[in-house]
């Protein structure tokens, strides 16, 4: 299937991409976005099917006249592995072609998840769950994995991300490794950018030109996509809006500089302060990393040093946001990650924080979570190898 899809005319990718993005649609609308005369496209269209990549799908309403067929890209024949790997989870997804998920596993990491034990876990799952759905390697397009930064992407290697439990994720050609343990080509880019790509294509920012996706977790992530393209920071990396500088004077963060939003909004920087705050009081035992929810819950319980932490963490992260929308102008802001997930006053603070000081009241919209809520950076992930090989 990989070869089918390189040999494709220039014709036949552009209406396949227009019918992979559209989910449905007919002939007549085809015709009306391309230009293409009805022989045209028939003879197109009829060259899609015999390669089993698109099939009718159902039939249009009715508008007085004959009711039209309406197609769709294949259910079955080509499918696509989405991989999320973040500093506490793996997440492993297979989609199809409509980027509908037939198989998903996650599992969890601690110190002992060296880069070798991590992609043997993730190859072994791979494996286990073609077999399960009787998928030959034939007919998986790629493996996609979205991951922390910073990145080399062309040579597929995380250079140095911080804080991975384990000292050893430094410089992991996670691009090799994979595709030697499975024969599959592998694509990797930061986790934020493959969630973006999966909210602007498929989810909550479908038919808008501009949007931005924040992840909130140990660290601060964030991605902007407009006009389908991802703007990327310098080096790759996916914390540029996690060092806009709040407050000179603030908190020292680990880029080195001072009132960085990371160095107040992340979990890292919140168990730093509680941890602090423990060592001055002895009234609570100290937290670690992995443990994060711990925080949160005593916040639930009116803690009163988790609190004013978290809603510290929060209130800066919603000036940065008002900074940041000031500068682009995105139509829609999704907020995801577990402190949002798993936080409800985090997220409801950060929003009531910049709507105080949106002056410019510019109709932005947020979303909690988006379409794919922690699924995102996964089906992102999926939605790049299929982009490689059809978006013009």
């Amino acid at each position: 299937m990989r070869e089918t899809l390189r040999q494709l005319s220039e014709r036949e990718l552009e209406i396949l991409n227009i019918i992979h993005k559209k989910g449905m649609i007919t002939k007549k609308n085809l015709q009306a976005i391309t230009g293409m005369t009805l022989t045209t496209l028939n003879r197109v269209m009829k060259s899609l099917e015999d390669k089993k990549l698109i099939i009718e799908v159902g039939i249009s309403e009715s508008t007085g006249g004959r009711k039209a067929i309406e197609y769709g890209v294949a259910q079955t024949g080509a499918y696509v592995i989405g991989v999320d790997i973040s500093r506490t989870y793996v997440k492993l997804i297979i989609v199809n072609l409509r980027m509908a998920i037939l198989k998903k596993e996650e599992f969890y990491m601690n110190d002992s998840f060296s880069p070798k034990k991590t992609i043997d876990k993730i190859t072994d799952l791979i494996e286990q769950k073609l077999l399960e759905l009787s998928i030959d390697k034939s007919e998986v397009l790629g493996i996609g994995v979205g991951t922390v930064g910073p990145l080399d992407r062309e040579k597929g290697i995380m250079i140095n991300p911080k804080n991975f439990f384990n000292e050893n994720w430094s410089n992991v050609p996670l691009k090799e490794m994979i595709e030697r343990k499975t024969s599959i080509p592998c694509v990797i880019d930061n986790g934020a950018n493959t969630a973006v790509l999966a909210e602007y294509l498929f989810g909550k920012g479908k038919d808008l030109k501009s949007i931005v996706y924040i992840h909130c977790g140990i660290g601060i992530r964030s991605a902007v996509i407009t006009d389908g393209i991802i703007i990327r920071a310098m080096n790759d990396s996916e914390d540029a809006f996690a060092h806009m500088i709040i407050d000179s004077n603030g908190e020292r963060c680990i880029c080195g500089n001072k009132g960085c939003i990371e160095s107040y909004s992340s979990i890292e920087a919140m168990i730093k302060r509680f941890n602090l705050k423990v060592k001055e009081t002895n009234n609570n035992e100290e937290i670690k990393e992995e443990d994060y929810k711990k925080i949160l819950d005593l916040a639930m319980q009116n803690n009163e040093s988790a609190a004013e932490i978290i809603n510290k963490g929060a209130e800066i992260l919603g000036i940065g946001l008002a900074n940041l929308v000031r500068i682009i102008n995105p139509q829609l802001v999704i907020l995801c990650g577990p402190l949002i997930k798993n936080y409800k006053l985090y997220y409801d603070m950060c929003i009531d924080t910049f709507e105080k000081i949106n002056y410019l009241n510019n109709g932005v919209i947020f979303s909690k979570g988006g379409k794919f809520k922690e699924d995102a950076i996964a089906i992102g992930a999926a939605a790049m190898v299929v982009e490689q090989y059809i978006a013009k």
